[in-house]
């Protein structure tokens, strides 16, 4: 069963895993791009190997990507 959501497909290359911890006020990525399906599998291992931080796939962010897309159409 394909895990394709309604944003990214599976094979999408890009993304980077992002974590929060849930009872501190700490945040941080890992190294490392990866497609979209590698990155889910991935946080979900991290997730249950470390149950006091919570891991998400994200989009690896481009120099473009971090001005704001209502600013690159000027």
């Amino acid at each position: 069963m394909p895990s394709d959501s309604l944003l990214y497909s599976d094979d999408e290359p890009g993304f980077i895993i992002a974590w929060r911890a849930k009872y501190d006020f700490e945040t941080g990525r890992l190294d490392g791009a990866m497609t979209y399906a590698e990155a889910l599998e991935k946080c979900r291992q991290l997730c249950a190997e470390q149950p006091d931080k919570t891991f998400w796939p994200q989009r690896e962010a481009q120099t473009a990507d971090s001005y704001g897309k209502f600013h690159q159409a000027h």
